[in-house]
């Protein structure tokens, strides 16, 4: 599983939690509606991207839902 494959699982996760389309998680933690679908087809993106995209998921996930199995969460410094 790739890093691209990590984060869309983290994303659809969440997405599936709170009950939001992929296109609107997508819009909340990118700012465009269109890079998680993206990224399931050939689309990439620069690190600092997925690392903020991945920090931003750590720190609103919902506390009664657990991380996605194979995925590695980050923490804050402050944490």
């Amino acid at each position: 599983m790739t890093l691209k494959d990590h984060l869309v699982k983290v994303a659809m996760t969440y997405a599936a939690e709170k009950g939001l389309s992929l296109s609107r998680v997508s819009t909340i933690v990118f700012g465009d509606g269109k890079v998680l679908d993206r990224l399931q087809g050939s689309a990439d993106l620069t690190t600092s991207r997925f690392e903020g995209a991945m920090l931003w998921f750590s720190n609103n996930w919902p506390a009664d839902l657990e991380w996605p199995e194979g995925v590695t969460r980050p923490f804050s410094e402050a944490a």
